[in-house]
């Protein structure tokens, strides 16, 4: 048995058979375009902001799921971690 080889292509082929990969996609339906539009409004009860900068926040909606004082304490150590509880 031989072992497959596939065939030299140049930069501008792989683009091309890329983006009809995709322009068949599209046509097919694997993107969903309307679930990636717009979130619906949630209520947020408690935010945390890691690394105090704003590039990468998490957004609890249950209070069940929020952390407990002694890790919000530690992220707040080691990540400068901002926590902000909303009022209901």
């Amino acid at each position: 048995m031989t072992e497959f080889q596939p065939t030299p292509q140049t930069p501008e082929q792989v683009a091309d058979g890329l983006r009809n990969a995709m322009k068949q996609a599209k046509e097919d339906g694997v993107f969903n375009w309307d679930a990636l539009s717009i979130p619906p409004i949630v209520k947020y009860i408690c935010t945390c902001d890691f690394f105090g900068g704003g590039q990468f926040c998490i957004h609890f909606t249950e209070k069940n799921i929020i952390p407990n004082r002694w890790i919000r304490f530690w992220t707040r150590v080691f990540f400068n971690s901002k926590w902000e509880f909303l009022n209901d």
